[in-house]
């Protein structure tokens, strides 16, 4: 099968522990993917503003790119919105509401921002080793705090990408999925601890098949490939979905195939493998 369109996670899959960068190898496979009339996608629970290095570099393959899980889809180049679904006030609140009945911190995603009150900060510090990347690269460059997440609802033309609950204690994820499951979202763990809420529309698999319409591609020869709960969706979606071989169990389970992780070269492997014919 030839591949048309890869849809590519970033962080934990493209990017080296760093966050910020792609190994040599990977730069040189998506560019010889992209010689072959493969569209790279990167897919990302990121929003725009949020969004690495790696795929700023000029590259002729920086195109179109998924964002909020789905919950928009814009070009790399210039921002430009091309597609996107928001959270309604109302669901937002709802939940909000999940959250504050299980003691959560929760932060709400719009405009390149990351809103939350003192009180979910703080919550947030108490497990800072656990979050130390999101405290110390995440919050501190687009962590907003304010009184109340109401105020921020209620801002006009607010686009309300993703509603974050940033740390769920093990003990309380089941019930924390059972509340999730009752509202009209989408919702997907980002990490073992870390749920990211979107609206019901917005999954990278919609992303994905987005992506395809925006660029002809037929979504009978894509590929995915990732490593969190957030690209379960996609990873079945793709005519192929690679895992990584750090990604929890049911992420390789949803999955064709598992190559290695993202600092064994992983992704260049598969894209390698399966794109360029082990050339």
């Amino acid at each position: 099968m030839e591949i048309s369109l890869l849809a590519m996670d970033l962080d934990g899959t493209a990017l080296l522990d760093d966050r910020k960068t792609f190994s040599p190898r990977l730069y040189a496979a998506l560019d010889a993917a992209a010689r072959r009339g493969v569209a790279i996608v990167p897919t990302t629970g990121r929003q725009y503003a949020m969004l690495p290095p790696a795929v700023h570099t000029g590259a002729d393959w920086e195109d179109l790119c998924v964002l909020c899980n789905g919950g928009e889809v814009r070009r790399l180049r210039t921002g430009e919105l091309l597609e996107a679904h928001y959270i309604e006030t109302d669901t937002a609140r709802q939940v909000m509401e999940i959250a504050a009945s299980l003691g959560l911190p929760v932060e709400l995603s719009a405009g390149g921002r990351l809103y939350l009150t003192r009180e979910s900060w703080n919550m947030q510090r108490e497990h800072g080793e656990d979050l130390r990347f999101h405290l110390n690269n995440i919050l501190t460059t687009r962590g907003q705090e304010v009184p109340s997440l109401d105020a921020v609802l209620e801002q006009p033309d607010l686009a309300l990408d993703k509603v974050n609950l940033p740390y769920i204690p093990c003990g309380l994820r089941a019930e924390a999925e059972r509340l999730l499951a009752g509202a009209p979202i989408s919702f997907a763990w980002s990490s073992p601890q870390s749920v990211e809420v979107t609206h019901s529309l917005a999954t990278k698999a919609n992303g994905m098949l987005t992506a395809c319409r925006l660029l002809g591609a037929d979504p009978a020869r894509t590929m995915a490939i990732g490593d969190s709960g957030n690209d379960i969706p996609m990873l079945k979606a793709a005519a192929l979905g690679v895992a990584m071989e750090s990604a929890a169990q049911e992420v390789k389970d949803a999955a064709d195939a598992v190559t290695a992780s993202n600092m064994e070269e992983g992704a260049a492997m598969a894209i390698e493998r399966y794109i360029l014919g082990g050339q």
